[in-house]
């Protein structure tokens, strides 16, 4: 096994975001954008906002959910979030059977690497690594499909509420399948059995298999998994739900973001609407709006007047109020002492939307970085790769300009594709001349120069396809193609659709621990190359 570290690949990041997030260039949407952001002003923000009886809360919350399986670097991080000098850093993820594609791994790995960098250069502070499962989201088509070697095995389950509650006992098939198509010795077949069990278990559902699943995975490194549907949780937000509720200025400040954002040439992911809270039951998550005798569901199930929604907010059932995209960071900040917040690219976006509610809600907003990237090879794939000789940034070209770079190694340079190139040009030149002249002639001769670069150009790519057979078999050159296009493309990236788990079950988790064991969370090493 080998990990290879890089910057994110040429065009697999927009520069906004390159320079926002990883360069020293941000946009100044944020007020501690990116991994060259200050921080001690979030540090000293967050040491003034949390008080001992909320870090009491806080803890009583992670004691609870995590029960006792858990690993002393867990157990020390719990009893830390007492000490005013300790801060989380979160990521999040709405929870997907089979815990989601390769992204969910990667954000999570980067959440504990940054904790290790912050805690070295900061010996006096400590910094946890938090895992916030998007447990309310309700979008049961997003989180129901699992993808193992070009097969898909979705889950047939007719859900409208919070996908945290939806009970794992029916989900049997799934382990067949993944046995069938995994196949493997008895260590993989095990490792299969005991996530099984996990799933299988009575009374499971997705958010308390995750949990476990998760903090098993990554309980060697400290990280704390929360799943924040807790009454206690909510409890502490009570001043954000109001703001949400029984005013406008949230949802104002939301749109002067939301503008800033566009004014910098970039497409805001997340529609300012005029709700931020949904109620949530056991049979549906439905979208509360105000209304001129006070509030009530999209669907009409729920009514409340104003002083119905203030009783509400202090009683039990504020439990069942659910933030939206854009108020869950809020409601984040509002529970956890986060001094950093690691999200994706579409995350990366939609915080900046939040800057001015933030401001609004008098919270500080922490720093908002981007998770690293990568891709993985498999043993068989890494040995048809390293035929190639080429750097693995290389791969990321595309399969022509690949083939051309071989093509050039082998040649020193492609002569023929050049003149073919020159000739080009040549002949455009006289189609030039002729329009100067204003030439009869013009027109025949572009349909017939039209004709011929279209055929030299099909005869350029042909000779070079059969210069690099002379290489590369057709049969090997193809099993190629189909590793770059499945691993390497910029536009599908293999991050959206491998499934990660699939090769913790067939490799185990010593290639999952060599990630959270790379201790750098910088530009240059921003992306993974990871050889199984």
């Amino acid at each position: 096994m080998n990990i290879q570290h890089a910057p994110y690949p040429p065009n697999s990041l927009s520069d906004f975001l390159r320079r926002s997030a990883w360069g020293n260039h941000p946009a100044a949407l944020y007020p501690a954008e990116g991994l060259a952001a200050d921080i001690d002003p979030v540090l000293s923000g967050i040491t003034h906002q949390f008080t001992a009886e909320h870090r009491k809360v806080v803890q009583s919350v992670f004691r609870t959910q995590m029960g006792d399986a858990i690993t002393d670097q867990q157990r020390q991080n719990i009893d830390r979030l007492s000490d005013t000098e300790t801060f989380v850093v979160v990521t999040g993820q709405q929870i997907h059977v089979g815990l989601g594609p390769a992204y969910v791994l990667y954000k999570i790995v980067s959440t504990i690497n940054y904790c290790r960098k912050l805690n070295e250069q900061r010996p006096t502070q400590h910094f946890v690594p938090v895992f916030w499962m998007a447990s309310e989201d309700h979008d049961v088509a997003e989180i129901a499909s699992v993808q193992i070697n070009q097969d898909t095995y979705t889950w047939q389950k007719e859900w409208h509420t919070a996908v945290g509650d939806m009970p794992t006992d029916d989900l049997i098939e799934l382990f067949d399948w993944l046995q069938m198509r995994l196949g493997g010795g008895d260590e993989v077949q095990q490792r299969i059995a005991s996530v099984s069990a996990l799933y299988l278990a009575e009374n499971a559902t997705l958010a308390s298999v995750t949990q476990q699943w998760v903090s098993a995975l990554f309980g060697a490194y400290g990280l704390l998994v929360l799943d924040p549907r807790d009454v206690n949780l909510k409890r502490m937000a009570q001043p954000l739900f109001e703001q949400a509720l029984f005013g406008d200025d949230l949802i104002a400040s939301y749109k002067v973001s939301t503008a800033a954002l566009k004014a910098a040439g970039q497409t805001p992911p997340v529609h300012v609407g005029q709700s931020l809270l949904f109620w949530m039951d056991d049979k549906a998550r439905v979208r509360i709006e105000k209304t001129v005798d006070g509030y009530h569901t999209i669907n009409g199930s729920h009514q409340w007047t104003a002083t119905e929604m203030r009783a509400l907010l202090g009683s039990e059932d504020i439990q069942q109020l659910s933030p939206n995209v854009l108020l869950r960071p809020l409601y984040q900040q509002a529970i956890l002492p986060c001094v950093s917040y690691v999200g994706g690219p579409s995350e990366y976006l939609y915080w900046l939307q939040t800057t001015q509610a933030f401001q609004t809600a008098g919270m500080v907003a922490p720093q908002l970085l981007h998770r690293k990237g990568g891709v993985v090879i498999t043993p068989s794939q890494k040995r048809k790769l390293d035929k190639l000789d080429v750097s693995f940034m290389s791969f990321f070209a595309g399969v022509e300009p690949l083939k051309q770079q071989l093509i050039a190694r082998e040649q020193g340079e492609n002569e023929l594709l050049n003149a073919i190139k020159q000739s080009q040009t040549i002949l455009e030149q006289q189609l030039k001349t002729l329009y100067q002249w204003k030439s009869p002639m013009l027109s025949e001769s572009k349909k017939q120069i039209d004709a011929f670069v279209k055929w030299n150009r099909k005869m350029g790519v042909e000779a070079t396809d059969a210069l690099i057979e002379t290489k590369f078999s057709p049969v090997v050159w193809d099993s190629i193609t189909s590793i770059l296009t499945a691993n390497f493309s910029l536009t599908a990236p293999q991050e959206r659709k491998l499934f990660w788990v699939q090769y913790y079950f067939l490799y185990g988790q010593d290639w999952i621990d060599a990630l959270c064991d790379s201790a750098e969370f910088a530009e240059n090493q921003s992306y993974w190359m990871i050889e199984l």
